[in-house]
């Protein structure tokens, strides 16, 4: 099958959730025998190899495109015009003359079987075409808006995501109408999409972490004379900050009364040197900035935290702990989406004291850390591997035969 896959970012390096499912997906149907045509945004700042991308795919074409950060660069003159014109800034920005030519010019030029809009965003720039879509569905997007509005106080951003969640609602609902199949990452994003178009054609394609990039020495960050908390996300996304912020202000002191020394390593890229700056006056916060490996952070760690209070899609961080078989204590919208037992593969806790009180139990129990990794491992082999996301994808491909 000839696809024509087009994607708002670049998957290389695969350094965070959006790219590690992209590449996945894209290796996935490299491996099935698939010609792919990759079209994608790129930031003049990209890597200089591709590599593997052109590995996997026939052709690789890239519009040339400053890449903005949606919440550390505020853009409110074009957030008042898109919402005085009742459109998504979230969507609108990515609106590019230049990159529907090129797909138009790549759609006359070419016979492709299936174009894979990797994203809602990607979507905008496609011209009408009767060559079927397959919609990749990393969020529902709409609800992360939604989730944010529910925890910002202040009045002004409240009413603005609030307004932006219902616009971006209404456009993904339009975008689901206009999609052939769409790819969800969990039944419970499977479910949320149904409601926007409910005859829509739906596979769950899991987000995956290769278990063999994960062969760690288990015995490592398991002491507990200077437990290690630890946080993986980019800090240019705000629900991570937000993750970060909640734990270091609400949580952070009540686990440190029981264990001072507790480590809180923040390990992501672009963490806003105010935030830096605000949150490093903890004592025991160490942001990291960006890093080449996660896996070695992974290594280390003592328990993994993830309290999320936003998002939609299923957390790539909780996997790439399971894998590494390091215990974890989720909020529920962390884990939302995967299917895990809680109390056995992980813990759950939304209030700062249940939370801080699941972290204290873990670092008082190594025997429970070990029984909860060793299942949580387990769990990714069973639904969360490249073998099971690839199986999904052929699933979704024989709908076309």
């Amino acid at each position: 099958m000839r696809i024509l896959f087009l994607g708002t970012n670049l998957p290389i390096p695969p350094n965070n959730g959006h790219a590690l499912r992209s590449l996945s997906i894209i290796q996935s149907l490299a491996s099935s025998g698939h010609e792919i045509h990759f079209v994608s945004f790129a930031a003049q700042d990209r890597p200089k190899t591709l590599s593997p991308l052109p590995s996997y795919c026939r052709q690789v074409e890239l519009v040339e495109r400053k890449m903005v950060s949606l919440s550390l660069r505020p853009s409110y003159v074009r957030r008042a015009g898109c919402l005085l014109s009742l459109k998504p800034y979230s969507i609108e920005r990515f609106r590019s003359e230049e990159m529907r030519t090129k797909i138009e010019v790549l759609l006359r030029e070419k016979c492709f079987d299936l174009i894979v809009c990797d994203g809602l965003y990607s979507l905008v720039n496609v011209p009408r075409t009767e060559v079927p879509i397959a919609l990749n569905c990393h969020n529902v997007e709409h609800m992360i808006l939604k989730r944010y509005s529910l925890v910002e106080k202040n009045y002004l951003k409240k009413c603005y995501a609030v307004l932006e969640a219902q616009l971006l609602r209404r456009a993904e609902r339009r975008s689901c109408r206009r999609a052939t199949i769409a790819m969800a990452c969990s039944d419970a994003d499977r479910t949320t999409l149904l409601q926007l178009q409910p005859n829509l054609s739906i596979v769950v394609v899991p987000n995956a972490v290769d278990l063999d990039s994960y062969g760690l020495d288990e015995s490592r960050g398991s002491g507990d004379n200077d437990p290690v908390l630890l946080f993986q996300g980019g800090m240019d996304w705000y629900p991570n900050r937000d993750a970060v912020e909640f734990f270091a202000r609400s949580i952070l002191d009540l686990v440190r009364a029981e264990y001072p020394t507790v480590r809180f390593v923040v390990a992501g890229r672009n963490p806003p040197a105010r935030f830096v700056e605000e949150l490093g006056a903890y004592r025991g916060v160490e942001f990291t900035g960006t890093v080449p490996d996660m896996r070695p952070f992974l290594s280390a760690a003592t328990v993994v935290v993830v309290p999320l209070r936003m998002g939609s899609g299923t957390r790539i961080k909780i996997l790439e702990a399971f894998a590494a078989r390091k215990p974890v204590v989720s909020t529920r919208v962390g884990a939302e989406g995967l299917v895990i037992e809680a109390g056995k593969d992980i813990l759950l806790a939304d209030e700062p004291v249940e939370f801080a009180r699941s972290v204290i139990a873990l670092l008082r129990n190594p025997a429970k850390r070990n029984a909860m990794s060793k299942s949580a491992r387990a769990v990714i082999v069973d639904r969360y591997s490249h073998q099971a996301l690839k199986k999904s994808l052929d699933v979704l491909i024989s709908s076309f035969a």
